[in-house]
């Protein structure tokens, strides 16, 4: 796998502090993991103007910057590409509250180090080299494999389910509703939020009224009867994938 890195900082210093860590980090891999290009930018703007979905793996981003900080900036790169690992670095944790609806991957405190620089590199191409994960289903005579990442709801329509797709489009399974349900239960992204509805919980942007109301803008009800287990589930699976949540968002 060859990986592209992007290094967001104002201080020229910093910048080639960073990228010399990073240069180090490849030169003592097996090979397998290789290093693509590292661009550095002096400001959000820089990159912004440069950017394009899917054009880096993983994004150094410093918070505090000139007219644009790296939170605004990691806003708009998030908004463009939704598995964008972005990793923050600051002089103080303080500003994590204020980035978490960018979801982070994680975060370096300056004066940062190389074993800092090195646990962040380890972790994310841990993540990055992960098998997709899919799932397997029947339109007509066909079967269909589609990452998980790319489902946003599977609704039962009279003889067929619809699985809502986060680029837009839709298919009709001719599989039942329960059959479709035991496939999806194998993968922890998926919630039961009421009778004939299932929910990829990575795509939910907010939820209120008793509805999940999806990042796609389409909303789903949530069975009053269970709404507290499934406000449970929901608050854990955040909890427990806080970090994974922007691979699968979108």
């Amino acid at each position: 796998m060859k990986l592209n890195i992007a290094i967001v900082d104002d201080n020229l210093a910093d910048r080639m502090r960073l990228e010399s860590f990073i240069r180090f980090w490849f030169s003592e891999g097996d090979g397998e993991i290789t290093l693509n290009r590292v661009k550095c930018y002096a400001s959000g703007e820089e990159i912004l103007n440069d950017f394009e979905a899917d054009s880096f793996h993983i994004v150094f981003m410093d918070i505090i910057m000139g007219s644009l900080n790296g939170i605004e900036t990691a806003r708009a790169l998030r908004n463009s590409d939704t598995r964008l690992l972005i990793v923050f670095i600051t002089t103080s944790s303080e500003y994590a509250l204020e980035a978490f609806p960018v979801h982070a991957f994680d975060y370096i405190l300056k004066p940062y180090k190389k074993s800092d620089v090195n646990r962040v590199m380890n972790e994310a191409v841990s993540l990055l080299t992960q098998k997709e994960a899919v799932v397997t289903v029947k339109v007509g005579r066909n079967e269909y494999k589609i990452p998980v990442r790319k489902i946003v709801a599977a609704v039962a329509r009279d003889h067929f389910v619809e699985i809502s797709l986060s680029d837009g489009n839709s298919l009709l399974s001719n599989m039942k509703f329960r059959e479709i349900e035991q496939i999806f239960s194998e993968h922890d992204d998926f919630l039961l939020c009421n009778r004939g509805v299932i929910v990829n919980m990575s795509k939910i942007s907010t939820m209120g009224n008793g509805v999940f109301i999806m990042k796609n803008g389409a909303h789903y009800p949530i069975r009053k009867a269970d709404s507290s287990e499934i406000t449970a589930a929901f608050s854990q699976y955040l909890i427990s994938n806080m970090r994974y949540i922007a691979m699968g968002g979108g």
